[in-house]
């Protein structure tokens, strides 16, 4: 099943303005090492207490830093990257966050904008991905990054793409633990849900005349 729905939900929400945006990106700082269950009190922690939390750690903290520092730059940037359908400069504008590297700026662009995703730990599983593919140096060439950049929006849209990803990676959650979850959706709206901070149905009725589809053609 895909979860388009959910996915263009918080595409509505992230580009409505920048606090949203900041919310965002402080979700998925907050995934990194994180098991999906426990992101809520992760999310809840550094939004109260910044880079001060218990899961700010590593570059996690740095991450934090810069986002309070460049948030509201940051999603003007992605919104005019959004209208000019430059897919590849969008993930490059995340990488400029610490902490994310090329899974979790691909992980903000598919909440962002339903592009690009999130090769994380299940996904290696789940499609073979050797992890050279997901490497990203920075204190590499301009160059080099560029290409590795290419190489990771490709990857992401020959498996089917930012919805087929996260449809497929909620599937697989729910059944890994079943104990935890019902099914897929269930996994899909609990994103939405901790993503706005919103109640459930809420958000739907907020932005009713979204129209549910990708920003981009992908």
């Amino acid at each position: 099943m895909i979860y388009s729905r959910d996915i263009v939900l918080c595409n509505a929400y992230a580009q409505e303005n920048p606090d949203n945006f900041r919310r965002c990106a402080l979700f998925v700082l907050a995934t990194v090492q994180q098991q999906l269950e426990s992101v809520p009190l992760a999310l809840t922690d550094i939004c109260e207490l910044g880079t001060a939390s218990r899961f700010a750690w590593g570059s996690k903290s740095k991450g934090v830093t810069f986002l309070d520092e460049n948030y509201a730059a940051l999603w003007a940037t992605a919104l005019s990257l959004v209208r000019r359908g430059d897919v590849e400069a969008l993930l490059t504008e995340f990488l400029r966050i610490p902490g994310m590297a090329l899974v979790k700026a691909g992980f903000l662009c598919q909440i962002f904008n339903g592009t690009v995703g999130c090769i994380d730990t299940h996904n290696i599983k789940l499609y073979d991905i050797p992890l050279g593919a997901l490497r990203y140096g920075y204190t590499a060439s301009a160059e080099c990054n560029a290409a590795k950049v290419t190489r990771y929006v490709e990857l992401c849209n020959g498996l089917g793409g930012a919805h087929a990803l996260w449809s497929r990676w909620c599937d697989y959650v729910a059944a890994l633990r079943p104990n935890n979850w019902t099914d897929g959706a269930e996994v899909s709206q609990f994103h939405v849900d901790v993503i706005t901070g919103i109640e459930t149905g809420a958000i739907t009725d907020l932005f009713s005349d979204v129209e549910f589809k990708p920003t981009f053609k992908i």
